[in-house]
């Protein structure tokens, strides 16, 4: 078969292609010393990864997963896990201790591993609406020495004190989420197969948070009666429109708790509250506990 060049498009190919959409939403990157580590069954709606230079601290979903310094630890939105330090005993229920501060200097690592802490490396991350609907899961992978070096630089540079990532160092935060994502067995992505007409009204939704949204405005934007809209949404998301919408707001909210530092009346509206004390009442409803108390539990790695 042969091709003429379409000069508008500057593409000699006529055949068609089309790529999955992926939306990386870096959060946090941090490197950090842990004196104790201990935390009953949260879930977050973003995923994390976690890599430990010195050995002693664990996760556990199903089964318990050492943080070793020859393993990578993956773990996908709302997955419920809990964590401990080995010499700190069992985590009993409802407990929580979490201490530990900034490795800012290559002198603060060697105190921090001289006082036997914990040298922990993490970065919380969103992928986009499909990509962040795998089934809960801890994922452990080898750390071969390509892994190992992306670290190391990214760690370089925290340990120089700074906060703010500039296009390279942001380019190797990419780098190595993408390298370990693509370690995920090819069937774990297999609910991610939702039709364009629904992700389009899901991102319509999530640029909408603060807005009021009701079924029929959703069902126009596919020219779809309401019904027949929220029969076929829940066919595809497992949600009815309006329980994905306050779903949706609280992941928002335990976002901004986690990676903002504004006031919850502020995050309250941003997410579509109409008040704080409302929004108090259906985040603890969601999460089991207050705004207040999330944002205490979440408190290491904000700092």
């Amino acid at each position: 078969m042969k091709f003429k060049k379409n000069p508008e498009s500057g593409d000699p190919s006529i055949i068609q292609q089309s790529f999955q959409k992926m939306s990386m939403n870096v959060h946090c990157c941090r490197y950090w010393w842990i004196k104790q580590w201990r935390i009953q069954r949260l879930s977050y709606p973003y995923w994390r990864l976690y890599w430990n230079k010195t050995p002693g601290a664990y996760v556990y979903f199903k089964e318990k997963v050492p943080l070793d310094p020859d393993k990578l630890i993956l773990i996908p939105p709302h997955t419920a896990f809990s964590t401990n330090i080995e010499t700190d005993g069992a985590v009993t229920q409802d407990e929580y201790c979490l201490e530990g501060g900034w490795v800012q200097t290559p002198q603060k690592e060697l105190e921090a591993m001289d006082h036997g802490h914990i040298i922990h490396f993490f970065t919380h991350f969103n992928l986009g609406y499909s990509f962040d609907n795998i089934s809960p899961v801890i994922y452990h992978f080898p750390a071969d020495p390509n892994l190992l070096h992306s670290i190391e630089e990214i760690t370089g540079f925290i340990k120089l004190g700074k906060k703010n990532f500039g296009f390279s160092e942001s380019i190797k935060i990419y780098q190595l989420i993408s390298s370990v994502i693509s370690l995920v067995p090819i069937e774990d992505w297999g609910r991610s197969s939702i039709s364009a007409g629904i992700l389009e009204i899901m991102n319509y939704i999530h640029r909408h948070l603060e807005d009021q949204i009701n079924n029929e405005t959703l069902a126009r934007i596919l020219n779809m009666a309401p019904n027949s809209f929220s029969r076929l949404f829940k066919q595809q998301t497992g949600f009815t429109p309006q329980s994905y919408i306050r779903k949706t707001r609280i992941e928002n909210a335990c976002r901004l708790l986690h990676h903002s530092e504004a006031s919850i009346s502020s995050i309250a509206e941003e997410c579509g509250f109409s008040d704080r004390y409302y929004f108090t009442k259906v985040f603890s409803e969601v999460t089991k506990v207050s705004p207040a108390l999330y944002r205490k539990k979440m408190y290491l790695g904000r700092m």
